[in-house]
């Protein structure tokens, strides 16, 4: 990895944020603390305390009496007939003399500032410091203090009495790693959804993050997200190879017999009559070629959302009722009559198209599928701000068990209903995509209890008004 990219990496930036952070929080804290330690470490002397000191100081009085012995000389050699960490400050060079083994600056420090003329208590970390009291020594004034090094009751006590470079190294070793566990838990779903989005680039489709539908947080949003986009993905992708699959298949029987056709009337010689009746078949079969091809591209339009929505308001009953007199020729042919129910006037805002397309599929295939002399029944209602549109014809109807398939492109019952009947398959498709569209609901269901022609009933859900 280039230091470029290091450098730009989201893990490493969270990283040295938090680091800095942490750092930045802990010497500040530090600093704020040491403005107000005077406050607390110095305390009133105890009786024990009193009698150690003067304990100490009786005792160097003594040797320094005895010939040939000099008390600075015995504190510089840590000589064992004096007491254990003693110091003295001159009165005259302020210079500070000890016989203590570890000789912390910060007991320099305190006895420097010292400015009790009675002796008190500081309580440094790790180390207490008795005095001062003054004594004479060589015809010299010192103040006399004496120290004890005090085991830390706490953690902070602990690092305090390390060396300054253990202290820092510590601190570096303890927040970075701190910083870093925070950071790589922060990172680590960012880089599950980027292998993921990989993956599913490369044209694994099935590639979803199952853990990111137990997040509530942004991160767990973000990939519930992906998980939305990929199964939408997928869907749409798998829906066109098979659209692309069906339309290969299904052009192949009028083009066979369109073939067959054209065999048979190169064969026919000096017969007008049975070339046009192969002329009307080849008519029959391009015609339905053209609404197949021009039903396939309409409904690729509306699934890749090609076509743009234009909303306006659309009166239905109009709507409905320019669609019955187009087919009027057709009913008659058939001896149809539709009984449309439209008590009140009812507009959407909607793709006046796209409800059109919608309606006018579920119209032709009620009439397909009915019988001679038998009635369509068309109902328009508005119930708790929906808007529902039913169509019921008296056909064959579908089994039970087909209802929530026959909305799929190309999709055949068992008993073959469009390959009879000369549909293309793909009407209900198309409706059943412009109602998603306009958000709403279409399903299926027995228009009657009557076990030989049980129709079919077929019913729209849309918002009102739609929005």
């Amino acid at each position: 990895m280039g230091f470029k990219k290091l450098f730009s990496s989201l893990t490493l930036k969270v990283f040295l944020g938090f680091w800095i952070i942490a750092l930045s929080a802990m010497f500040i804290t530090r600093w704020i603390s040491l403005q107000f330690i005077d406050l607390d470490r110095v305390s009133a002397i105890t009786p024990f305390q009193q009698q150690q000191i003067d304990k100490t100081s009786n005792r160097i009085k003594a040797l320094s009496k005895k010939p040939k012995l000099n008390i600075l000389r015995l504190l510089a050699n840590k000589d064992r007939r004096l007491p254990k960490d003693i110091w003295l400050k001159s009165h005259t060079t302020n210079k500070i003399f000890t016989n203590a083994k570890l000789a912390k600056p910060e007991v320099f420090q305190a006895i420097e500032q010292q400015q009790f003329t009675q002796a008190v208590v500081t309580n440094l970390r790790g180390y207490e410091l008795v005095g001062p009291i003054q004594v004479t020594l060589e015809q010299q004034q010192f103040n006399l203090f004496i120290g004890k090094h005090n085991r830390p009751k706490d953690f902070v006590g602990f690092i305090y009495v390390m060396p300054i470079w253990l202290r820092v190294f510590t601190i570096l070793t303890i927040t970075g790693g701190l910083t870093w566990l925070l950071s790589w838990y922060l990172i680590r779903p960012l880089n599950k959804l980027t292998q993921a989005s990989h993956r599913f680039g490369s044209g694994d489709l099935a590639t979803r993050l199952p853990e990111f539908n137990q997040r509530n947080d942004e991160v767990g949003r973000l990939g519930q997200a992906f998980n939305g986009m990929a199964e939408h993905l997928e869907s749409s992708i798998c829906a066109q190879q098979r659209l692309l699959g069906d339309v290969s298949h299904e052009l192949r029987s009028p083009l066979t017999r369109l073939q067959l056709a054209l065999s048979l009337a190169n064969k026919v010689d000096n017969k007008p009559e049975e070339l046009a009746k192969y002329f009307d078949r080849f008519k029959v079969e391009i015609d339905r070629l053209d609404s197949m091809i021009a039903q396939a591209l309409q409904l690729s339009r509306i699934e890749n959302q090609l076509h743009q929505i234009n909303l306006q308001p659309v009166n239905i009953n109009v709507l409905i009722s320019n669609i019955i007199n187009d087919a009027e020729y057709v009913l008659k042919d058939k001896q149809l009559t539709v009984n449309f129910i439209n008590p009140e006037p009812i507009s959407v805002l909607g793709d006046q198209q796209l409800l059109s397309s919608a309606i006018e599929n579920l119209f032709n295939n009620a009439i397909r599928y009915s019988p001679k002399s038998t009635s369509i029944e068309i109902s328009l209602i508005i119930k708790q701000d929906i808007v529902i549109f039913t169509i019921s014809d008296q056909g064959k109807g579908v089994p039970e068990e087909q209802l929530e398939n026959i909305f799929k492109p190309f999709y055949r019952t068992a008993q073959a209903r469009d390959r009879v009947s000369g549909g293309t398959g793909l009407g209900l498709a198309i409706a059943s995509r412009a109602v998603d569209t306009h958000n709403g609901k279409i399903f299926a269901q027995a228009a009657s209890e009557n076990d030989e022609f049980p129709g079919l009933k077929v019913t729209i859900k849309l918002p009102y008004p739609s929005s």
